[in-house]
């Protein structure tokens, strides 16, 4: 049985392949949190590097209680793990294998199709940074034509996915969203930043993987010019990842040590917005990041590059402000006159959390990806009947 009949709860098998702890992997969590579990259940398969067995993803999914198995990689792309994920969804009766990423995608699209069962695919950005992942994205964009439904996080992702074959009739945007329960807390002054902002600072920070696509370089390069000009100034880097150490020495060469403070990774983020005064988004790709909605609903102003679906949530000048990637110069002018004009700075603060809770709530987020599963299933069903 798979589930699909008439009262029964429709097994979801969601498929990642969690390197960190960043948006996707935040997504399925909060996927598996927020889904009607009186119609469906969530379970989760999770490719894990054989060398390293442990990761936050796998902590968080343990603490909320949300069934997970582990397959092991031995390999980028392993495709040993088709038959093992074959008997996985046989065996748990999943109706719909829906997955999250390249590795996902390919292994969870075979799997899918030698089980009989639809697939679905949400589309959180894509990242070449080197020649390798450049191939395996290709890889990845020629399986993406063969899903049953392809849900991109951003219309740029869907523009980008139709110049590379896949259906537009089977691809629906769905942008991330949040959860809108419990407002915003305001601004903590004894927040979880407190260590870095003493009374009066105005604290400017940058949020994700530190890797190259974020342009963490570009950001000390912000703090070194500002922190010249305003000594009420401080700036701090949150998350972790390869390039810390190098950033690391990075900031001191910029003789910003002292102004620049690294948290590595934390886990209750909601502290981290309630002590920033600004978040910097200086990327060259994004999706529709978290950060963004995240920083928004607590009113933190946000000063990004025009990249990935970020056009799509921030109205230039409204609630936000946007420079083109790579315009170091001119995302520093940006995040300057926010500090230079209080009133503006106010007038972009309220209008952004005004936005995000009108418009990315978690409740209408989770109820078009259900309605996408019983599509699938509808058609899926239409067509073995026909």
């Amino acid at each position: 049985m798979t589930g699909t009949s008439q009262g029964q709860t429709v097994t979801v098998l969601h498929l990642i392949a969690p390197t960190h702890f960043g948006g996707a992997e935040r997504v399925v969590l909060n996927l598996a949190e927020s889904i009607d579990s009186a119609r469906f259940k969530v379970v989760v398969g999770s490719f894990v590097n054989a060398r390293f067995p442990e990761n936050e993803f796998l902590a968080r999914a343990r603490e909320k209680g949300i069934p997970n198995t582990v397959f092991w990689l031995r390999r980028t792309l392993d495709l040993d793990n088709i038959p093992r994920v074959v008997r996985f969804i046989r065996a748990k009766g999943a109706a719909i294998v829906h997955t999250h990423g390249y590795r996902s995608d390919i292994v969870g699209l075979i799997a899918a199709r030698l089980s009989a069962r639809p697939v679905v695919a949400t589309i959180h950005g894509f990242v070449p940074i080197d020649s390798r992942l450049r191939l395996y994205e290709q890889c990845d964009r020629f399986a993406l034509r063969f899903f049953d439904r392809v849900l991109p996080v951003s219309d740029q992702i869907g523009q980008t996915l139709g110049r590379s074959g896949v259906r537009r009739d089977r691809m629906t945007t769905i942008r991330n969203a949040i959860a809108s329960a419990g407002e915003s807390r305001g601004k903590d002054p004894v927040g979880l930043l407190s260590f870095i902002k003493n009374d009066g600072d105005f604290l400017i920070g940058i949020v994700g993987r530190l890797s190259p696509e974020k342009n963490i370089p570009g950001f000390l390069e912000i703090a070194r010019e500002l922190s010249g000009k305003y000594d009420h100034l401080r700036f701090v880097v949150v998350g972790d990842g390869p390039d810390r150490e190098c950033l690391e020495g990075l900031t001191m060469r910029l003789g910003l040590d002292g102004k620049v403070k690294f948290t590595g990774f934390v886990e209750d983020m909601e502290e981290v917005y309630s002590s920033l005064d600004m978040l910097v988004i200086a990327s060259s790709t994004e999706g529709i990041p978290l950060t963004v909605l995240e920083a928004m609903k607590q009113g933190v102003p946000v000063v990004s590059t025009r990249v990935g679906g970020i056009p799509e949530v921030i109205d230039h000048g409204v609630d936000g402000l946007m420079v083109e990637p790579g315009d170091t110069g001119g995302l520093c002018r940006a995040v300057e006159t926010l500090i230079l004009d209080r009133n503006r700075y106010m007038a972009i603060s309220r209008n952004a959390q005004k936005k995000v809770l009108r418009d990315f709530d978690r409740s209408s987020w989770i109820r078009r990806i259900e309605r996408c599963y019983l599509s699938v299933l509808n058609q899926r069903e239409g067509t073995s009947h026909g």
